[in-house]
C-alpha cells in the first residue's frame, strides 16, 4: 500500500510542480498535457519494469541465479551497511511480489530444508537482478514522446530508481543468513548420507 501512495503522490507532485514552474515549456493545453504525460510516464515505467522482469526470467539461464552464484554474495561490510540503514525496521513496508512466481519471500517456512532454501535464494537472486535492471533501465522512458520533457520523465525515472533499489537492499540484506542456512543444511544432508 505504501508504494501505491508513493506512486500516486509522486504523480501529483510532478504534475503540480510542472504546472507551477514549467508550464510555459508545454504547448497549448499545457495543463492537460502535463497530467496525461505524468500518468502515461508512470504507467510506462511500470510496464517497462514488468517487461524487463519477464525477459530476465525467460531469457537468462537459471544457473546465473543459483544459490552459490558469486555476483549475489554479500560481504560482511555490505550487510553492516544495511544494518546501519535499519532495514529490519522498514522492510515490511516494501511490497513483496513473489506471487508472480508462486514463491513468497515474505514467508519463511522451512529453514532447514536445503531445497526450499535453494529456491528462496534463487528467487532472491532473480529479484536483485530484476530490480537493479529496473532501477538502471527505467531512465529509458525519457525516450518516449510523453516523457521527453525532462521535467516529467526524469522525476518519474528517479522515483522508479528509488522504489526499485529498496527491494534490492532488503533482498541483499537477507541473502547472507539465507546462504549460511543453505550451506549448513547441505553439510547436514551430506553428513547424514555419508557411509
Amino acid at each position: 500500500m505504501l508504494y501505491l501512495f508513493i506512486i500516486v503522490g509522486s504523480m501529483l507532485l510532478i504534475a503540480l510542480l510542472n504546472v507551477l514552474y514549467a508550464l510555459p515549456a508545454f504547448a497549448d493545453g499545457g495543463y492537460i498535457w502535463v497530467a496525461i504525460s505524468t500518468v502515461l510516464g508512470t504507467v510506462s515505467v511500470i510496464a517497462w519494469d514488468g517487461i524487463q522482469a519477464f525477459l530476465i526470467r525467460r531469457l537468462l539461464p537459471e544457473r546465473m541465479f543459483a544459490p552459490s552464484a558469486s555476483p549475489f554474495s554479500v560481504s560482511k561490510r555490505e550487510r553492516a551497511l544495511y544494518r546501519r540503514m535499519r532495514v529490519n525496521e522498514w522492510k515490511d513496508l516494501i511490497p513483496e511480489l513473489g506471487g508472480f512466481t508462486n514463491f513468497h519471500k515474505s514467508e519463511f517456512s522451512s529453514p532447514s530444508d536445503a531445497g526450499y532454501l535453494a529456491r528462496f535464494l534463487l528467487e532472491s537472486n532473480y529479484g536483485v537482478a530484476i530490480h537493479l535492471a529496473n532501477a538502471a533501465l527505467g531512465f529509458l522512458i525519457l525516450l518516449l514522446p510523453w516523457c521527453s520533457e525532462l521535467a516529467i520523465g526524469l522525476p518519474i525515472a528517479l522515483v522508479n530508481l528509488v522504489l526499485s533499489l529498496l527491494p534490492v537492499i532488503i533482498l541483499r540484506f537477507n541473502t547472507a543468513p539465507l546462504r549460511n542456512l543453505y550451506l549448513r543444511s547441505i553439510k547436514k544432508a551430506n553428513a547424514s548420507t555419508a557411509p
